[in-house]
């Protein structure tokens, strides 16, 4: 085995890292558990009183924060752990996790636009091919 790789594999920072990335990829587990209660919880709260439970909403939305930061961390995306390393969410989650990448909701929300264009003109065509088929139904009837 040559050095670099014996020097790898006997640094203590990375298997800290790596014990929390078990860690916390159980507790994902376990928020995603709850995240999915909630979800069920807010289905059968609708069914029986036609709304949802605003106060379980928050819950929800921080649960979601705290996965997104876990994911984060589990990615190797930031080295920040999240809760109990740093307050628990609250709220969305926070630009500062995506200073790295700035573009991403730029990106996200161009990409959105622009499938939306493609269906709006998908939509025309078809709207076109139907009148023009209607049409041309409509002058063989006549004939």
């Amino acid at each position: 085995m040559n050095e670099k790789t014996k020097a790898t594999l006997t640094n203590m920072d990375t298997w800290k890292r790596g014990l929390f990335m078990v860690v916390f990829s159980i507790i994902s587990g376990v928020a995603k558990l709850i995240v999915t209660l909630v979800a069920i919880f807010q289905f059968v709260t609708l069914l029986f009183k036609g709304q949802i439970n605003k106060a379980v909403l928050p819950l929800g939305q921080n649960l979601s924060t705290y996965l997104y930061q876990i994911t984060l961390f589990l990615t190797f995306k930031t080295d920040e752990m999240p809760f109990p390393f740093l307050s628990f969410p609250d709220g969305t989650p926070s630009s500062k996790l995506d200073e790295n990448n700035e573009n991403v909701e730029t990106t996200s929300e161009t990409n959105t636009k622009n499938d939306v264009d493609i269906v709006d003109d998908q939509s025309e065509d078809i709207k076109d091919d139907t009148s023009v088929k209607k049409e041309t139904k409509n002058d063989s009837l006549n004939d």
